[in-house]
Parts: structure tokens; sequence; C-alpha cells
């Protein structure tokens, strides 16, 4: 016993050495200017700290908030992202920290917070994936913020009761009351297995209600597929080159949709998997949403809510309007205003959506509590569309590796399209993660 403390002790002394040294060698806070309050105290602009902000929702809201404006605060890995690690040039305070070394990242919360030397308005967190991860941010804030603002997402339907039960329900719509778990601990295990992102995602939530005190408030953004400029996860971007390959051999592969009669029979006894709705949400919208939080007074102690285009339709319908918001032209997709020809397939080739349920998302709450309309689902497919043509030229790599989750005659037929070059490592380029971003 006495020799394995020893050991225990020898690695924390290292563990703390290796931090005191990397500090020593650069400023742990870069920009702390930033922070300071304006010299006149009436009209201190609010200090938000940004878990994340390096890539897509988090670069927006960044973004978003600086034009409020905010006393912006990053703390993220410092990785680069779309040919830079900081998207503000400058603008923001930034902090490098992993969160996996969760008392490391505790401490830097701490003193980020302590040099701060007032509240912070409002906490966004894209980085948080489990309840481990918002314990040991609690940890280091010490209560000392105004609002919590967790980036959650939708697939914490996917462990609940409901999913549990198969969706055997009359419900139209999934809203936020369907976030309960189940009862049974074999269900859990089940659900758990099937869906660990899921159950991670809302043990955060669970950890967040249970982690505040009386002087502070959180809310749970339960985000659907989010779409945008700099998605990483490049999904879209793959269905938009593949709407673009413009051979019958390259359409799109939707799923094959049983016999008309036994669709109908099965339809009138519960809820298909056939054709489910899908749900998005637009990387603006998630930052419009957050910068309305700072300085807004949120009502009860622990909230969640859907936020997400109002628009919720199966992949077929949904190819078809990205295609009339890219507007192709003759491309072997029939023109901007016929049909959309697509391959139905038993196993499609697909990117979207990250989880499939029978019921689209509730939105009430969003406009009823929030006061919040999202953009619409047509808009936002066409500046996603405007984007993806100007950044193949502005980002040829990350194009390329969007071409490249296609499959091979598609995949050829893109890049020719789009004029790029494949990557020089298409086995890691075509593998990329279908996995939605919350960075």
């Amino acid at each position: 016993m006495g020799s394995s403390i020893g050991s225990c002790c020898l690695l924390e002394a290292c563990h703390n050495c290796a931090h005191h040294f990397l500090d020593s060698m650069s400023s742990p806070l870069e920009n702390e200017d930033v922070l300071k309050a304006d010299a006149v105290s009436t009209g201190s602009k609010p200090a938000v700290l940004v878990l994340g902000g390096s890539t897509f929702m988090g670069r927006e809201t960044v973004q978003t908030l600086l034009e409020l404006p905010t006393r912006v605060c990053v703390v993220n890995r410092g990785r680069s992202y779309w040919g830079t690690r900081d998207p503000s040039n400058g603008r923001v305070a930034r902090l490098t920290a992993d969160r996996r070394d969760k008392r490391h990242f505790s401490e830097r919360l701490d003193m980020v917070t302590t040099r701060l030397e007032e509240k912070w308005a409002l906490i966004a967190d894209f980085s948080a994936y489990d309840g481990a991860d918002i314990r040991c941010a609690l940890e280091g804030l010490h209560g000392r913020f105004d609002t919590y603002a967790y980036i959650s997402s939708d697939s914490v339907y996917e462990v609940s009761s409901a999913a549990g039960s198969g969706w055997m329900l009359q419900a139209r719509a999934v809203d936020e009351s369907f976030a309960q778990r189940p009862a049974e601990d074999t269900v859990r295990k089940k659900l758990r297995k099937a869906d660990s992102y899921g159950d991670g995602k809302l043990e955060a939530e669970e950890a967040l209600a249970e982690g505040l005190d009386s002087s502070t408030r959180a809310v749970a953004l339960r985000l659907p597929d989010v779409i945008g400029p700099f998605d990483d996860t490049l999904r879209l971007w793959a269905y938009w080159h593949w709407l673009r390959a413009g051979a019958d051999s390259c359409r799109p592969q939707v799923r094959k949709l049983p016999a008309k009669r036994a669709r109908l029979e099965a339809q009138a006894t519960t809820q298909s998997f056939d054709d489910p709705p899908l749900a998005f949400v637009f990387s603006r919208d998630v930052a419009r949403f957050l910068a309305g939080l700072v300085g807004k007074r949120l009502q009860k102690p622990f909230d969640a809510v859907n936020v997400g285009s109002d628009l919720q339709v199966p992949l077929r319908d949904f190819l078809g309007l990205l295609s009339k918001a890219s507007n192709p032209g003759q491309t072997g997709q029939a023109d901007a205003t016929g049909p959309l020809l697509l391959e139905e397939v038993d196993r499609p080739r697909s990117f979207l959506p990250s989880v499939e349920r029978p019921l689209p998302l509730d939105f009430r709450h969003l406009k009823q509590a929030y006061g919040f309309d999202s953009t619409a689902l047509p808009d936002v497919l066409k500046t996603c569309a405007d984007w993806f043509a100007g950044a193949c030229k502005e980002f040829p790599e990350e194009a390329a590796e969007a071409a490249m989750k296609l499959p091979a005659a598609a995949r050829t037929a893109a890049l020719a399209r789009a004029e790029l070059l494949a990557p020089k490592s298409p086995a890691s380029s075509s593998n990329s993660s279908d996995t939605s971003s919350s960075s």
C-alpha cells in the first residue's frame, strides 16, 4: 500500500511540474486585455466565456457575440480549423485547456474567472459530452456566472422512455418533456449501448441541473443536425457535391420505401421509420439564440429547449430543397425546376440524419418562452449552397474531403465538376467522421 501511494504522489508531482513548465513557456491566457472592463463603469460590455469556439457553431457564436458587443474569452485545445486557430483575429481572449484533463481544466477556468474579477454574464459550452465534463467546469467556475448555456442534442430523446417503447405513441411531435429516462435498468442499458452519445448528453444535462446554486441559471439547447458554413463534418457538403455529380450512375441514394399498401397498414397502427422527418438547425441561429441570452434572466433555474427550423421533411424532399437552393442547372438531376432524380436502394449511402425517429421535433417552447423565430429551411440551404460553391476555391482540401465521402463514380464526377484534386490520403478522407459537430 505504501508503495502504491508513493507512486501516486510521484505521478501527481510530475503532472503538476509538467503543467508549470508548459505555463512558463508561454502565457496561458492570450489577449488578456480584452477582458478588462471599460474605464467608464456604466455600459461596460458583458463578459462571456465560450468553451470550445474554434469552429462551426462556436465560430459563429463568437462572431455574433463580438457584434453585440461583449468581452469574450474562448477556452479550447488551441487546434487550427479552416486555416486558423483564431478566427477572431485577436479580438477575444484565448485560454488553452484540454477538457480530458479534468483537474487542469477546472484550474484554468478558476484562474481566468478570478482574473476577470466579476461574474460571467454567459457561459456557452460547446465541448461537454457527459456529466464529468460539466462537473469539472462547474468546479472551476464556483458559481461565478449568471447563465450557463449547454449545447446538448436531440439525441437525448434516443435514450428516453419513449425510445424504449419503440415510439409507440399517439403524440404528434417530440417536446422537451420527452427526455425522461426509462425506469427499468435493463432498458436504460440497452438504450445507452445503442446511443452512447445521447446518453452522455443527457447525463451532462442532469449534472448541470444538479450543480446549480440559488443565483445561477442554465438552459440546455437540444439541437438536431446542425448545418451551416464551416461545418467540419462535411456531411451536407457531400450531398451538395452528389447533387452536382451529373450522371445517372451518380444519383444520390435514398431508402427504398415498402409497397404502398404495406406502408399504409403500418402507419395505421404505429409510426413509421421508413421515411422519417428530418430536423435541422442553422449554426447561425444557434449563435443568435445564445447571444440573446446575454443579460436575460431565465425564469427557471434549469430549462431545456428544442432549437431548429420549423420545416421537417423526409430525406428525399430535403435533397429536393438542397437541389433547388444549389441551382445545379443541367447536371443530370433534371433542371432546377424539374423532378429530382434519386436512386432508391435498401441500404443507401447516407450522411443524414444522425438519428431517425418517426416523430418531428416540437418547437413551441422555443417560440413561446424565448420568442425565437428560426431561419426558414430553404433560406438556410441557400446560404449553405452559396458558401459551398465559394469554399471550393477558398478551402479546396476540405471541399475535396467532402467529395471523397461519396461512392466511387459520384466521387470522381464531383471532384471533376468542382475542379478539385483528390486528397493525398483518400482512405482517411473518405472515412471522415459523420457525427454532428458541437464546437
